[in-house]
C-alpha cells in the first residue's frame, strides 16, 4: 500500500511539474493575459491607438520637416529663397508641426475610451469601434481645418504665402468619417433616392484652403469660407455617429426579432 502511495505521489508530482514550473518563473502572466483574453480585447484595442498616436505624431513632424532638408536644401535656394519667402517657410513648418500633438492626443483620447469600454464582444466590434473612428476622423478633419484656416488668416493680414508644409490626404479620413451616411445613401440608392444621398456626399468635403489674395474681397471670402468649414465637418460628425447608431438600433432590433419573432398584435 505505502508503495502505491508513493507511485501516486510521484506520478502526481510529475504531472503537476509544468504547473511548478510555471509559477515560479518570474513574472508569469502569459496565462492569465491568454485564459482572459476575450475581456481584454478593448484593453489591446485602446494599446493599439496609443502606439497609432505616437506613430502619427512622429510621422507628421517628419513629413512636415522633411522639405528642409529634402533635395539638398531646395527649399532655402533658388529664385523663391527671398526672405519674405523664406519667412513663409518657416511660419508654414512651425504651425503645421504644432497641429502633430493635437492629432495625437485625438487618437490617444479615442483609445482609452474604447480601451475602458464594458461592451460586449459583439457591440464592441460593430458599435464602439465605428463610432470611435468616425468621431476620429471627424475631429482630426475639424482639426486640420482649424489650422488650415488659421494659416489662411495669417497668410490673408501678412501678405505671406503661408500654406499646407504636409500636404496631407483627407480623402481617406474623410470616407472614415462618413460611414454612417454612406451605409444610409446606399441604402437610399438601392430603393432609387441615389440622388438624394449623392446630395448629402457633397457636404462631408474636407478642409481647404482659403483662396484669393490678402487684403481682397475674394480672400476674405476664402478666410471665411475655411472656417465655416469646420463647422460643416463638426455638423456631418454628428450626424453620421446618429445616423450609424440608429441603424446599428434596426440591425440589433432585426436580429432580435429574428431569434425570437413576436407579432405586434400578439398579445392582443
Amino acid at each position: 500500500m505505502e508503495t502505491n502511495e508513493k507511485v501516486n505521489e510521484m506520478t502526481n508530482q510529475l504531472l503537476d511539474a509544468p504547473k511548478m514550473v510555471s509559477d515560479k518563473l518570474p513574472w508569469n502572466n502569459w496565462t492569465a493575459c491568454i485564459e482572459d483574453s476575450e475581456n481584454k480585447i478593448a484593453g489591446w484595442i485602446g494599446k493599439i491607438f496609443q502606439v497609432l498616436a505616437l506613430a502619427t505624431c512622429l510621422m507628421i513632424i517628419w513629413g512636415t520637416l522633411e522639405p528642409m532638408w529634402a533635395d539638398s536644401g531646395a527649399m532655402w535656394k533658388g529664385e523663391g529663397a527671398e526672405i519674405d519667402q523664406m519667412i513663409s517657410n518657416i511660419l508654414s513648418i512651425l504651425l503645421w508641426v504644432c497641429i502633430a500633438f493635437p492629432i495625437a492626443q485625438i487618437i490617444r483620447n479615442v483609445g482609452d475610451g474604447l480601451g475602458g469600454s464594458k461592451s460586449n464582444t459583439i457591440n464592441l466590434v460593430f458599435l464602439d469601434i465605428p463610432v470611435a473612428l468616425i468621431k476620429m476622423a471627424g475631429y482630426i478633419l475639424a482639426m486640420v481645418g482649424l489650422f488650415a484656416a488659421v494659416s489662411a488668416l495669417i497668410s490673408f493680414i501678412t501678405t505671406l504665402d503661408v500654406g499646407n508644409a504636409m500636404g496631407m490626404d483627407m480623402s481617406e479620413l474623410t470616407e472614415m468619417g462618413s460611414i454612417g451616411t454612406a451605409i444610409l445613401f446606399g441604402i437610399l440608392s438601392d430603393l432609387g433616392m441615389g440622388q438624394f444621398g449623392d446630395m448629402m456626399t457633397e457636404m462631408m468635403a474636407g478642409p481647404s484652403m482659403g483662396n484669393g489674395d490678402a487684403w481682397t474681397v475674394a480672400g476674405a471670402m476664402g478666410v471665411f469660407g475655411s472656417f465655416v468649414s469646420i463647422v460643416v465637418i463638426l455638423v456631418n460628425l454628428y450626424i453620421n455617429v446618429m445616423v450609424y447608431q440608429f441603424l446599428y438600433g434596426l440591425a440589433s432590433t432585426l436580429v432580435k426579432w429574428i431569434k425570437a419573432p413576436y407579432l405586434p398584435f400578439k398579445s392582443l
